[in-house]
This record gives C-alpha cells, sequence and structure tokens, in this order.
C-alpha cells in the first residue's frame, strides 16, 4: 500500500487513542484565502486523508499545528472548502456525527469517530458504503458522459455486479451464454453503423458521422502539442469505463460534433500510441466476481484509420478502441481510501479495497439471525442477539454497583486486603454501574502482561466515559502509565472494530497503587478526561447496552480457521464456559484436563491459551509446544506462528529442551505405540525440568475415539483437575442433535475403555448454542459409482447456490478409499462436467474440496461435508459409532452420510 507521507501517526502522546499529525495548516477563511490554490489543495488533501484513515481505523485525533497566527476556532472556523471535503467524504452535511474540534494552544484537534455503514439520512433506503473514501478509481459510461463513481454509487455497482454473477452462476452455463447471445444482438443492430466504420479503412476528413455520443460512443480530440500525454491520461478511464458498463468504441481524432478532425502523427510516435493502448490492460486492476480469475480479462482492439481530404491527400489518423463488456470490475487506480498501519497512513489497493466493499456473509439465509463479527479493521453494524448467547457481563441495576467475575474479585480481595478500600474511595459518587474485573486487561485484548500490575478493573456506567483502573504493587511510573494507556487504546480499538461499537468512545486510563502517600497526586495529573470533548465523556442510556454488548463480543470473540474458510464468522464467539475456561489464573492452574463434547470448541481454546500463555508468562514461540496426532490439524496450526507444532510420532523422536509448555489435543486418538508420550509431557513441563512448573493442558474427547489401540493417557481416575466443555459451536442444530443421539447410543453400547460414567454427566449438560438449523441427509446400500454420482451432484448444487470449492470436505474411512474414490469422483465430475478440484489436507487448510480420510480430518471442518461410510467398518466394529460421530460433528451446515452397500 502507498503510505501518505505528509501524515504520520504520533506515539509520543498521552491519548489512549490513534494520534496522526498532519503538519502545519492553515485554518479560517479568511486565511486560507490568502495562500496559494496549490499549497490550499495540498493542505485540504492531507488533512483529509488523515480523518478517512482514522474513520477506516476505529477513529482517533489529528492533531495539526495551526499554521495561521492569531487563530481562533470558535471565530474563524476551520474554511468553508475543508468543511466541504469533509462533508463530501463523510456523506452527511452534519459533520458533529463523526467529527469533533478542539484548539488547544496552537493546535488544533479533530477528535474523529469510527466510519459505521448506517443509512446516510432518515430518507435513505440505501447503507452507505462499508468503507469511508474520497474516490473509488472506478470508472462508467454513462449515457454520453464518462462518470468517475463516487464511493456511494461504487458500492452500489459492485452490488449489483455481485448479484449479477450470483445469478448467472446459479442458472448454469447454458443461462449465461444464452444472455450473452441476447446482450449481442441487441448490441449489433444499436452499434451496426457504428461497427461497420470501424472495419473501414480509411476516413474523409470534415466528415459528419451518422451516429452520436451515448452510452456506447465517445468521441475525443486533442489539438495540443501533448497529443500523446492526453490520450495516455484517458485511456485507462475509458477502457475500464466502457468494460464496467456494456462495452463501446473510443474515436480519437472525432469532435464533440462528430466531425472527422484526425490528429498528425509520425509513425515512431504511432508505435508509441499502439503501445500505450496495449499496455492498458497492465494498468487496469480487475477484481472478479467470478471463478475464472486468471483467464477473465478487459478485452479490446484498436485500429489506426488513415484520414484523407478532398483532393485525396493523407492528412492524418483517427484511432478506433472497440472495448468488449467486462462482467467483474475494472479499476483505472487505487481508490482514493486511506488506513492507519503501524506507524504509516497507507492507501488501500483496489483490489482489497473491493473485497471490503463487498463483503457479505454467505449463507445468510441460514445466518441472518445470527451473530455475526467482522475482523476487518473498520465497523460494520454488528446484530447482537442475546438469544444466541447468555452474556458473561451483568446488565447493569439501577441503584447498584455490579461486580464480575465475582469469583476473582473474591480472590483480589482476599489476596491484597487494601483493593476493597482503594476501589471504594474512587466510586464512592457512583450509583450504578459494572466493574470488570481482570488479573490484566492487557492480556484480555492481546498485549503483554505486566509483572507489577495487581489488576485492572473497568467500570461502565452511565453518565461517565468508560475507566480503566490499573492497581498497581509498586509507585506509579511512565512506563506502568504507558501500560494503562496502551490497554485502553487497544480496548477501545476492539470495541469499535471487532465489538462493532459505532458511537463516540474514549476509554480513560487511571492508575492506581495501594501505597497511599503516593497514590492520588499522580493519578489527579494525568487529567486524561479533560482532554476530551465534552461528549466523549458521557456515554447515555441509548448507547450503554450497545457498549455492553460490545464488550461482551471483544470478550467471547476469537479469530478462528473457520471464518477465514467459510467467509462468515458466525461461529467466531467463545461461549461463556470457553471464556471463563481461558480466564484462568494460569500461575496456579498449570495442570488442566479438558473433556470437550464434539462441536465444543476444544482446538480453538487451545490455541487462545496458548496466546495467552505466551502473553503471561513473556515466552518465545518455540518455549510452548502443540500436539496433535494429524498431520493436517499440525499444518494449520503451524501456519498460526504461535508456537512450535509436532504431531506425536515427531514429538517421541526429539528432544525439546526448550519447551517450557505443552498443550495436547485430540489426546482420545494418541496411541502409547512408540513410547511413553505422557510420561516426557510430564517431565517437560514439571519441576524437575524447569524452575517452576510449566503449562500442561490435555485436550480429549472419548466420544470421537477412532481406533481401539491403548492410547497412553494416565487411568481416568487420575483426570484431575478436570475441566470440561459441553455447549456446541460448530454445528448446525439438526447435525448437533444427530450427534447427540449417536452419543448417547455409544455410552449406552460400547464396549471401549471409556469414562461412561463421567461422559453421561456431561450429555446431561450438553446444549446447542444456536438456532441455525442446517440440514442432514442420510442416503443407505450405495455402491462406489452411486455415490460419486450423488457427491457431484450435490457439488454442483452447492456451487451454483454460491458456495466456494473450499466450504466442501468429503471423507472416506481409510486412505485406500480415499485413492479408489479420487478416480471414480474425477471420472463423473469429468462426465457431468463440473470443474472442481480435490485435495487432501496438505500443508494445512487448502483453497478447494477436500478428500481425505475422517482420521486426517480430525480437529477440522468444513460448511459442507460428504462422509463415505463402509457398513460394516472393516475390522473395527466396536467404534462404528465413533466414526459417525467423527463425521458428522465435521459438518457446520451441511452433512451427507453416504452409507456403502
Amino acid at each position: 500500500m502507498e503510505d501518505l507521507r505528509i501524515a504520520w501517526v504520533d506515539f509520543a502522546t498521552r491519548y489512549p487513542e490513534v494520534v496522526v499529525q498532519v503538519g502545519k495548516i492553515c485554518f479560517g477563511e479568511k486565511s486560507r484565502k490568502k495562500i496559494s490554490k496549490k499549497l490550499r489543495q495540498d493542505q485540504k488533501y492531507n488533512v483529509t486523508c488523515a480523518v478517512c484513515a482514522l474513520l477506516n481505523s476505529g477513529g482517533g485525533v489529528v492533531k495539526a499545528d495551526i499554521a495561521n497566527e492569531n487563530y481562533n476556532f470558535e471565530r474563524d472556523g476551520i474554511g468553508l472548502d475543508i468543511e466541504e471535503t469533509f462533508r463530501s467524504l463523510l456523506l452527511s452535511p452534519d459533520l458533529a456525527k463523526y467529527l469533533d474540534f478542539k484548539q488547544q494552544d496552537n493546535y488544533l484537534l479533530i477528535f474523529i469517530k469510527t466510519w459505521s455503514s448506517e443509512k446516510s439520512s432518515l430518507n435513505s433506503s440505501t447503507a452507505k458504503p462499508r468503507i469511508c473514501s474520497l474516490t473509488s478509481g472506478l470508472y462508467a459510461k454513462c449515457g454520453a458522459s464518462l462518470s468517475h463513481l463516487t464511493p456511494t454509487e461504487a458500492f452500489g455497482f459492485l452490488e449489483e455486479k455481485q448479484d449479477e454473477a450470483r445469478r448467472e452462476l446459479s442458472s448454469g452455463p447454458t443461462a449465461k451464454k444464452r444472455k450473452i447471445r441476447d446482450v449481442e444482438g441487441i448490441k449489433d443492430i444499436i452499434n451496426n453503423t457504428v461497427a461497420e466504420l470501424f472495419n473501414r479503412d480509411q476516413l474523409q476528413h470534415g466528415e459528419t458521422l451518422n451516429f452520436a455520443e451515448s452510452g456506447d460512443v465517445e468521441f475525443k480530440h486533442y489539438s495540443t502539442e501533448k497529443f500523446l500525454t492526453r490520450v495516455k491520461e484517458i485511456l485507462p478511464q475509458y477502457i475500464s469505463g466502457f468494460a464496467n458498463t456494456r462495452g463501446g468504441y473510443l474515436w480519437i481524432g472525432v469532435d464533440d460534433d462528430r466531425r472527422v478532425q484526425g490528429f498528425s502523427s509520425s509513425d515512431e510516435d504511432l508505435k508509441k500510441l499502439s503501445h500505450e493502448i496495449n499496455s492498458v490492460r497492465d494498468k487496469l486492476t480487475l477484481f472478479h466476481f467470478c471463478n475464472n480469475k486468471k483467464g477473465h480479462n478487459v478485452t479490446y482492439e484498436h485500429k489506426i484509420l488513415k484520414v484523407y481530404n478532398e483532393p485525396g491527400e493523407h492528412c492524418g489518423y483517427v484511432c478506433a478502441v472497440k472495448i468488449e463488456p467486462f462482467t467483474c470490475a475494472a479499476f483505472s487506480e487505487d481508490p482514493d481510501s486511506w488506513l492507519v498501519d503501524g506507524s504509516s497512513i497507507k492507501r488501500l489497493k483496489a483490489a482489497k479495497w473491493a473485497s471490503w466493499m463487498t463483503s457479505t456473509d454467505p449463507g445468510a439465509k441460514d445466518l441472518e439471525q445470527s451473530l455475526c463479527v467482522s475482523d476487518i479493521p473498520f465497523c460494520f453494524l454488528v446484530p447482537c442477539l442475546a438469544a444466541l448467547l447468555a452474556l458473561s457481563i451483568p446488565p447493569l441495576k439501577s441503584h447498584s454497583i455490579t461486580y464480575t467475575p465475582e469469583k476473582l474479585r473474591e480472590d483480589l480481595l482476599q489476596e491484597y486486603p487494601g483493593l476493597a478500600n482503594l476501589l471504594e474511595e474512587q466510586l464512592k459518587e457512583l450509583s450504578a454501574g459494572v466493574l470488570i474485573f481482570s488479573r490484566s486487561w492487557a492480556v484480555e485484548v492481546g498485549l503483554p502482561d505486566n509483572p507489577f500490575i495487581i489488576c485492572d478493573v473497568l467500570l461502565i456506567a452511565q453518565g461517565r466515559p468508560p475507566t480503566l483502573y490499573t492497581v498497581c504493587k509498586c509507585p506509579i511510573t511512565e512506563c506502568l502509565f504507558d501500560y494503562s494507556r496502551r490497554t485502553a487504546w487497544r480496548l477501545k480499538q476492539k470495541l469499535v472494530n471487532t465489538g462493532g461499537y459505532i458511537h463516540k468512545l474514549c476509554i480513560i486510563p487511571k492508575l492506581l497503587t495501594l501505597l497511599p502517600e503516593i497514590n492520588c497526586e499522580k493519578e489527579r495529573n494525568l487529567n486524561i478526561q479533560e482532554m476530551y470533548p465534552q461528549n466523549y465523556s458521557v456515554i447515555n442510556s441509548d448507547n450503554l447496552n450497545a457498549l455492553l454488548c460490545a464488550l461482551t463480543v471483544v470478550l467471547l470473540n476469537f479469530r478462528s480457521f473457520l471464518s477465514d474458510q467459510l467467509g462468515f464468522e458466525f461461529f467466531n464467539l467463545l461461549t461463556v464456559k470457553q471464556y471463563q475456561l481461558l480466564s484462568e489464573n494460569l500461575h496456579k492452574t498449570k495442570k488442566l484436563y479438558v473433556y470437550g463434547l464434539p462441536g465444543t470448541g476444544k482446538t480453538v481454546v487451545a490455541l487462545k491459551i496458548i496466546e495467552k500463555i505466551r502473553n503471561v508468562f513473556q515466552c518465545a514461540q518455540d518455549e510452548v509446544l502443540y500436539i496433535c496426532e494429524n498431520q493436517p490439524l499440525r499444518d494449520f496450526v503451524r501456519q498460526k506462528n504461535i508456537c512450535h507444532a509436532v504431531t506425536r510420532v515427531k514429538f517421541l523422536t526429539k528432544s525439546f529442551d526448550e519447551v517450557k509448555h505443552i498443550i495436547i489435543d485430540e489426546a482420545q486418538n494418541f496411541q502409547d505405540g512408540g513410547g511413553d508420550w505422557y510420561n516426557k509431557a510430564w517431565t517437560l513441563t514439571s519441576s524437575q525440568h524447569l524452575p517452576k512448573p510449566g503449562i500442561l493442558w490435555i485436550f480429549l474427547d472419548y466420544l470421537q475415539t477412532s481406533h481401539c489401540f491403548s492410547t497412553g493417557l494416565p487411568p481416568v481416575q487420575w483426570h484431575d483437575p478436570v475441566e470440561s466443555l459441553t455447549k456446541v459451536v460448530r454445528n448446525a442444530n439438526s447435525i448437533y442433535c444427530y450427534v447427540k443421539e449417536t452419543m448417547e447410543d455409544i455410552v449406552k453400547n460400547s464396549i471401549l475403555n471409556i469414562p461412561k460414567q463421567r461422559l453421561e454427566e456431561l450429555l446431561c449438560k450438553a446444549t446447542c448454542a444456536h438456532a441455525v438449523q442446517g440440514c442432514i441427509r442420510k442416503e443407505s446400500k450405495l455402491d462406489k459409482y452411486e455415490i460419486a454420482k450423488y457427491v457431484v451432484e450435490h457439488c454442483h448444487r452447492y456451487l451454483k447456490m454460491g458456495y466456494a470449492e473450499k466450504d466442501i470436505a468429503i471423507l472416506c474411512y481409510r486412505d485406500e478409499e480415499v485413492r479408489a474414490y479420487s478416480q471414480i469422483l474425477k471420472s463423473q465430475m469429468k462426465k457431468s462436467k463440473l470443474n472442481m478440484s480435490l485435495t487432501k489436507m496438505e500443508g494445512g487448510l487448502e483453497m478447494h474440496a477436500v478428500l481425505d480420510s475422517i482420521r486426517r480430518f480430525s480437529g477440522l471442518e468444513r460448511s459442507i461435508v460428504f462422509g463415505i461410510i463402509p457398513v460394516p467398518i472393516p475390522s473395527q466394529e466396536e467404534i462404528f459409532r465413533n466414526i459417525l460421530v467423527c463425521v458428522a460433528s465435521r459438518a457446520n451446515l451441511q452433512l451427507h452420510l453416504l452409507f456403502e452397500q
């Protein structure tokens, strides 16, 4: 991305915000009229880009040096030209919806709320674009004019293109060809005269063409010496503009009155002109809605026609460019849209901008009542449905202060007797609110822990801004203030960008210490709240629930591979139990067995706890080890770059002396062949190996046992302490019901060595976290060819519905079946003209449909799963029901169980 070099992020500030410096700006109408036009334009563009970047990055503060002397904001304003540009940027006549201004000494501070895609006005039914932009970089031919689409127009244009592509996909190739023929037929009738002229070899000077400028035709005539320069400037705009609509012809050398004027050119310049036209294709950025990204390009051709005067002498040339319609979107340049990226302000590339503008939730028909959270770096409106999830934060009560989590509060007050009085002093004027305790809010929002911090307590109450009390063990220092400020800053970003909070917001950091003689003076001198406009200092009743909802999403949100692959993030919320598990005091809970039912997010919690371990203990990546049984799951974890990940087999064959903490996943499928993996893990994390014992957490699910061998785990009675996960978040409700019924059958009838009593207790507590129904289909007594035909037909249907190849997994019992079905499926796909790639799970999550074994897919998931089950299971009938659970629990929305004859 291109940097905005005249603006930069200022880290030497006391604001718990992103502060962008924009240098010297002249403000006020009279003063701005006195400076040069170029300087006026440059200053306006600079400050507008900075505002745009903060709107797209969760909000913040623009800090400008006031260039003109004796300036007074209340008296002089900011200048009409800047005001109008801001209104155009915000798509609102009311600047106060997003911007607040405050003069401080010789600086003007602009406080910026996050961008949100709410309706642009009360009378408008159209949502604003999902990202704020000065320009779109998209052109379209609109009647006789070429239009540079506004961001709002571009938003509608891209949505229309996307809808059209989906309709064509669902209609199939035959309907698409018919549509192309129909459009071309109409165009041939309309442009028959233009096409005849394009096929001529020469034109007459002064000849009047018998067609006018229209949506299909544009005339351009340049008589200047800079002919090539002017043509070079317009070519990307017109070629993309025609391509983005219905195609057409650009005539260079014909004036607006339809008369052929021609242009003079040497042979060398004609070659340069042809080169410029041919090179436009490489300058355009294409954004595809179709599946043919590599072979689908803007198509055009050009001709140089000689022009003769009346006596028949050659006197110049006309260049005609014929452009075909392009079903996707062609950008002539990157949009003028900006983001804060680290210490820089960067311009978005066209493809990324279009991807965010068109970001939707596939499967919305099933998920429209669900909670969706976006992880792209600007705010969407997030519907928060309490029915979906029991909130981890209790609602505010009038005339009452609520403390949560209650157990953590009790532990802290017991450990630090002076803490109660310290907080009581801060809250003596407060009648109602909620105090949310954490041993480190920094860790909660992904920042490193600080050993000198006792706890962080977040206060949310009506009539005041959220306040983060950071309680220290020692005297307050600048380093500790910076910890609190950065934590408040990151928490605000999370509330906006992850939680979807769209109102004006600041979080005030306040440092407290248990050393009373030096406590209050330092805290008072910070005066952070006074640095903000007054309307940032009040959370009213209308916004209070939205803030609590956003905070719940922040606490329970996680970045999962599922949302990366499916394109929607419905399953991206931790259950309250998962969150509580992640809130364990790791200094006390060094060893833990986590029993999880299928679909309850064991791997998600395992990865989140690795992140927390690294933050709490300040670990290097190679000091935390993740162990699993199958390679694809190992590869997926490696892609996260948060720890060292190996399979059990590799763990037994290599020394890991640098490892301090170990997380074991899918332990029920481990085998004790090859060595005592459990004893090795215990030794590495025990006090015999380290100055202090390390973390050893073991995640397991006996109901997904896929073999009959000894696992190498200690006897069940030695599993202590134990936590459990029973709320299913991965599977649609119908799939969950089938899995639960099958699990109950396992517990009742299984002859495997499993802890039946403990599993019965888990199943009694089992629930589904949502109401998405999904679909499950079962087909019996099919031979291999019938199964292949069934899979291909349904894959064809799913792709037409808008699902992608990466949403589909076809799972067989063993590698032998995978090899056999690979050939049969490819043959059937060729016969049915289904263009779909099948891959094994090599190197992590693939972008194509997966064909692999059930065991290798353990711990992973897809939106659509075809499970091919041999009946009976070869030589292992006792795990038949377990295999069904393994397969079914891999599916999020659509499950097909196909039983071989």
